[in-house]
């Protein structure tokens, strides 16, 4: 695993010694949400590339 991803996995286990389990599945909710919706862009602007490539 990579440093960052070690970090996320070692402050998730903080927060849930300190925080209550709702606030950190609202958290991890937003997270996957925004993982997602970056996703998707990223995903729409290649298909966007893949047809300007057809074109040329």
């Amino acid at each position: 695993m990579t440093p960052k991803i070690l970090f996320i996995l070692q402050s998730i286990e903080e927060a849930s010694a300190t925080l209550p389990n709702e606030k950190i599945i609202t958290i991890l909710s937003i997270a996957l949400i925004t993982m997602i919706s970056l996703l998707t862009l990223n995903l729409y602007r290649v298909n966007q590339l893949k047809e300007e490539i057809k074109t040329l």
